[in-house]
């Protein structure tokens, strides 16, 4: 009883049969048990032994006998390595192979030996430019055939018939099926086969999907005097071309273009699949803070995309403080230092801010009648001002410096001082320093005549000077005292006679180098060594300058 193997994947076609016949022969075969030569290459010959072999080619042989008409199967035999063979073709649909597109071709034995395996082939041919589907070859054998393999295994047998579901057969694709097995019986093995397909008509219909993409990029940290470069790249990320395509950056509150825009719009025409457009823009702070907004791209398509980005923007913030030494008092006055003595002044700027303050200097003029002594951290006295050059100053960082100076005269003098760095508002502090000048008052007494009768009478002449000390003799007060010797009468300047003492008006002030010149008369009232007593007194001193002046009066 004949059987197949379990099935195996099939090479397809669509068709009517082919029935070929191998017959006992006279002929002894050399290895009946060999496989059936590769249709490529096998000698061939027409039914009249004396026919010359020829190769075959990839497309089956031209038929060497057909019926009239032209349609079913064709026939040749051929021989190779001293075996026989038969090769039959057969065309489907139609049996013509001019009007069919599948080509069914078989080569087998024309005699073996009873029990030794022997191998037929089928050859499926795609005889279009087309791709065909839905290609079947069935084959049928007839009883006395065992079949013990096939190459690829048959997909189904049913009925005594093997089905290999060749499936797609690309344009002019060729196949092979081979069989083998071995015959139980003396007689004749006939195989049949034959070939199906789908005929498919196939128009492409291509389906496209608009979409897009927007990417904004800005940089995440700015201080606030820099300019923002912001980027903005539209893609066109779908299948489809876009159109219209237009990109539109709406600036939160704070932030404007260079041109003092609250938006930037641009429009990137049209887009191709993959396509992309780069725009670009500078924006610019008004205030710190941090800034976050999204772009907008839109098409005619309807198709639309958003990309944020965030950026901070940061400033550095200066304050600078002064420090002067501490105050001296004297005399109810409060002061600084004395004259002609070095004293120290300070800075100290801070950046407050939450950017770095690049650049950072300090000036400070020196004031008119200072002498600039040194500095300390690099400062340089040049045109009149005193700078340092403080450098980068971090957030949160500060920075003392120092100069030493001295004055001449005294004074309040003022030190108006400044800072300043890149991108930071210039601040500006001032402080004082007091210099006080240490008094020198001289006071001089003179009389003129001396010496004097009794009854006569002589002019004494006071001088108070401030001659020293740089600072004004404030509230100088001038008394003279006379002795019991001496009477005194007319006084100079306002003076007050009043008994023995003459007392004039106080001086609110008395400049440096100036003189208070007072006159009085004294009449000698008896004889001695007559002693006029003058006191001065001034805000700063406040024990009496004292001065004698010698009357002898006879």
């Amino acid at each position: 009883m004949r059987t197949y193997l379990k099935p195996l994947s099939l090479v397809a076609m669509l068709g009517a049969a082919l029935i070929i016949t191998g017959c006992c022969s006279t002929t002894t075969a050399k290895s009946p048990g060999r496989s059936a030569p590769a249709a490529s290459k096998p000698k061939t010959t027409q039914t009249a032994p004396a026919a010359k072999p020829a190769p075959v080619v990839a497309e089956a042989p031209r038929p060497a006998a057909r019926p009239a008409g032209g349609y079913g199967p064709s026939h040749a035999t051929f021989e190779e390595g001293g075996i026989k063979y038969v090769r039959g073709s057969m065309a489907f649909p139609t049996g013509l192979r001019e009007s069919s597109g599948l080509l069914l071709e078989k080569v087998v034995p024309a005699e073996v030996l009873v029990g030794k395996p022997f191998s037929y082939e089928y050859r499926v041919i795609n005889l279009t430019d087309y791709t065909i589907t839905d290609v079947t070859v069935m084959d049928k054998v007839t009883d006395n055939f065992s079949v013990s393999d096939s190459a690829p295994k048959a997909d189904s047998v049913n009925g005594g018939v093997a089905t290999w579901k060749v499936g797609q057969l690309g344009p002019r694709e060729t196949k092979t099926i081979k069989v083998t097995g071995s015959a139980s019986t003396e007689g004749t093995i006939t195989t049949c086969g034959w070939a199906t397909y789908s005929p498919i008509l196939c128009e492409p219909i291509k389906v496209v999907k608009p979409a897009i993409e927007l990417v904004k990029t800005m940089p995440a940290q700015v201080t606030q005097c820099d300019p923002i470069p912001v980027k903005l790249v539209v893609r066109n990320s779908g299948s489809s071309p876009l159109t219209n395509v237009r990109v539109t950056d709406t600036l939160p509150s704070g932030l404007t273009t260079d041109a003092g825009q609250s938006s930037a719009s641009f429009d990137a025409g049209t887009l191709a699949p993959g396509q992309s457009k780069e725009f670009t823009f500078t924006a610019k702070a008004a205030r710190t803070g941090s800034f976050t907004n999204p772009a907008k791209a839109t098409s005619a398509q309807g198709v639309e995309a958003e990309s944020q980005a965030a950026v901070k923007v940061v400033k550095p913030v200066l304050e600078i403080a002064c420090a002067v030494p501490a105050e001296k008092s004297a005399a109810g006055l409060r002061f600084t230092e004395f004259i002609g003595r070095p004293f120290e002044v300070c800075w100290t700027v801070s950046n407050k801010g939450d950017a770095p303050s690049a650049g950072t200097t300090i000036t400070v003029p020196v004031p008119a009648g200072l002498t600039f002594r040194s500095a300390t951290e690099g400062g340089s006295n040049a045109g009149g001002s005193v700078t340092w050059n403080v450098g980068s100053l971090a957030p949160g960082a500060s920075k003392r410096v120092c100069a030493t100076f001295s004055g001449a005269n005294g004074g309040n003098y003022a030190f108006n001082a400044s800072a300043k760095g890149a991108c930071a508002e210039p601040v500006n502090t001032a402080c004082s320093v007091m210099i006080q000048g240490v008094n020198a008052v001289l006071v001089e007494v003179v009389d003129d005549p001396d010496p004097i009768q009794v009854g006569e009478m002589t002019t004494f002449t006071i001088k108070v000077t401030n001659q020293g000390g740089g600072l004004d003799l404030l509230d100088v007060a001038v008394t003279a005292t006379f002795p019991a010797e001496l009477e005194p009468s007319a006084a100079s300047n306002n003076g007050v006679v009043n008994g023995k003492t003459v007392t004039w008006p106080t001086v609110r002030s008395l400049p440096l180098k100036q003189t208070l010149t007072y006159t009085v008369k004294g009449k000698g009232l008896s004889l001695g060594d007559a002693r006029l007593k003058v006191d001065v007194t001034t805000q700063l001193r406040q024990t009496p300058i004292t001065e004698l002046e010698s009357t002898t009066v006879y």
